[in-house]
């Protein structure tokens, strides 16, 4: 496995066993051997590469299921639902096998891509990030590997099964991170493969599972808005003769994350003869479609959604506002999970049709 890490200083996780029990003397002497152990764990785990060439066959078979009789079953477990660049994606590809045949252990391999898709069927990679398992320092498990002679490149295993862990580090400069609208997606998938044969026949075993990145908070930075600033809207509306009603909506910063809460401070100045009893607040998504490249056509198409409501009536906890007075509340409003702001330019431009392209 001769290839440069992406992050030779990220620390792989560990899945430790707990005790309830007081270590005895026994323990205390078998240390050293728990901690040779963790450390060839921490070294068997491959490093992380950029492959030279998008793997784009993983878009045709995202999935290869072993025929009847069922050989062997593949399937990835992650032990984060939740990933930011700069960081690492750690989880286990565990393989079982079903069969006393002479099968034969050949490639094991892990996939991390970012794909961007945008209307039916169109799919294109952005980044392909890989480790690969076994070579003759690293054979299989040993829960698998049949005892005797065996080495590479294909090596002889039995019925039963076993974990190849894995650490895959994300580069700071990851991409945009996971979005989706209902024209366009950003999606990171990994992807387990396996390749094992009997006698000379080949076969491929392939699963995979989505996983959620976001970019570093640096990524936000670079953006035109400035974090920390304070965003300020206002509106004026005249009802002759009624008077005017002008509404200042505040937040103190321009960055929420999805999953939390987003608090807009809103003032109410009434100098109208109406009796104000309703608050409304709207989260919407806006996205700027641009034909071709932004700096020569600045006019884009927009594209918004609502992506949620928050209502404030009056009552015991705001009693509205009546004519000639003003009043400032705060109003709370939910940001549904998965969403994310992608600064402009982020994306690649995805073609749509001949002499059409979208960029987002």
């Amino acid at each position: 496995m001769d290839h440069t890490d992406i992050n030779p200083k990220t620390e792989t996780q560990q899945e430790n066993e707990s005790s309830h029990h007081a270590p005895s003397d026994q323990a205390s002497q078998s240390s050293s051997f728990r901690d040779r152990a963790e450390l060839h764990t921490r070294l068997a785990r491959p490093r992380t590469f950029v492959r030279p060439s998008l793997p784009v066959d993983l878009l045709v078979s995202p999935v290869i299921n072993s025929r009847d009789p069922c050989y062997m079953k593949a399937d990835i477990f992650i032990t984060s639902p939740f990933h930011i660049a700069g960081g690492s994606v750690a989880g286990k590809l565990n393989i079982s096998t079903f069969q006393n045949a002479d099968l034969q252990l050949g490639r094991v391999a892990i996939d991390l891509v970012g794909i961007e898709e945008y209307g039916f069927g169109h799919q294109k990679m952005f980044i392909a990030l890989a480790a690969e398992f076994i070579d003759d320092d690293h054979p299989p498990p040993s829960t698998i590997l049949r005892q005797g002679e065996n080495s590479g490149p294909f090596w002889s295993i039995r019925k039963g099964e076993g974990a190849f862990p894995f650490d895959v580090n994300l580069p700071l400069d990851v991409g945009p991170g996971t979005f989706d609208s209902g024209t366009a997606r950003i999606r990171y998938v990994i992807y387990g493969t396996i390749l094992f044969k009997i006698g000379d026949k080949k076969f491929l075993v392939r699963c995979c599972r989505d996983v959620a990145v976001a970019p570093s908070l640096g990524e936000f930075r670079k953006t035109v808005t400035d974090f920390d600033r304070e965003v300020k809207v206002f509106e004026e509306r005249n009802f002759v003769p009624e008077g005017s009603l002008k509404l200042t909506a505040n937040l103190s910063r321009p960055y929420w994350f999805s999953g939390g809460s987003a608090f807009v401070d809103v003032l109410v100045e009434n100098e109208t003869q109406f009796r104000i009893k309703t608050i409304r607040v709207r989260l919407v998504r806006r996205i700027d479609v641009y034909p071709k490249d932004p700096k020569n056509h600045p006019t884009p198409a927009t594209l918004t959604k609502t992506m949620a409501r928050s209502e404030l009536n009056a009552g015991s906890r705001w009693t509205g506002l009546t004519f000639n007075k003003q009043d400032a509340v705060t109003c709370e409003i939910d940001i549904p999970k998965g969403q994310l702001t992608i600064p402009l330019g982020k994306l690649k431009l995805a073609s749509v049709k001949r002499g059409h392209a979208k960029k987002f």
